[in-house]
This record gives C-alpha cells, structure tokens and sequence, in this order.
C-alpha cells in the first residue's frame, strides 16, 4: 500500500514539472516573437524614414500625404515577419510633419497564440522638396 502511495505522489510530482516545463518553454517562444516583432516594426520605421530623407527615395511619405505600405522579411532574424507602415502628413505653421505607424508582426498566422505583433508610432518633419 505504501508503495502505491509513493508512485503515485511522484507521477503527480512528474506531471506537475512537466506542465512547469512546458509552460516555461511556451513563454520563452512568445518573448523571442515579441522581441522579434518590435524589431519588425522598428525596421519599418526606418525604411519610411530612409525614404524620406534620402535625396533619391521615392514613395512613402516623400511625396505622398498618406501612404500604407507593408513589408515582408524574408531572410536573416526577422524572416517569417512584416512590418505594415502607414504614413499620414499633416501640416503644423507652415511645416509638414510625417507621422509614420509601423506594426510589426511574427510568428504564425494573425492572431494565433504563437505570435506576437508590436506598434510603434513616430513623428518627424518632412524634408522641403527642392
């Protein structure tokens, strides 16, 4: 009888660490999505930014007064995310601002529990076309 007692304490035990164990693994999968997609988005604030301050670049907020804009990483850390822009210019005492929204998503499809999606929204002044 106390034997029986005693496998059964330690498979609740085992069953117990196990769930532990894999709830840790599910949360560390999750944070490496989240970091991965404020990176995501934090690159696609840079490519809008780039367009519009580069003397050659063309679309986004440049010439536009809004623009939405997605793009998709295919290779190195951030394969298998995107990054959706959208870039609305509004004009403050004669000076046009760009505000540029960026959301950056990875992991599986949109909205599942095994992804994760970050925001980030900037402002800046919108060079003077010559």
């Amino acid at each position: 009888m106390t034997v029986i007692f005693m496998i059964t304490i330690a498979a609740l035990l085992l069953s117990g660490m196990a769930s532990m164990l894999l709830l840790g693994q599910k949360q560390t999968a999750l944070s490496f999505y989240s970091s991965r997609a404020m990176q995501a988005a934090e690159s696609g604030i840079q490519l809008e930014l780039s367009k519009m301050i580069h003397p050659q670049g063309v679309g986004g907020c440049k010439t536009a007064s809004t623009s939405t804009t997605t793009y998709t990483f295919g290779t190195g850390g951030l394969k298998g995310c995107k990054a959706t822009t959208t870039c609305n210019v509004s004009t403050i005492k004669s000076e046009d601002y760009a505000s540029i929204e960026s959301i950056g998503r990875c992991g599986d499809a949109t909205g599942s529990l095994d992804s994760a999606s970050r925001k980030i929204r900037v402002r800046a002044k919108r060079p003077q076309t010559p």
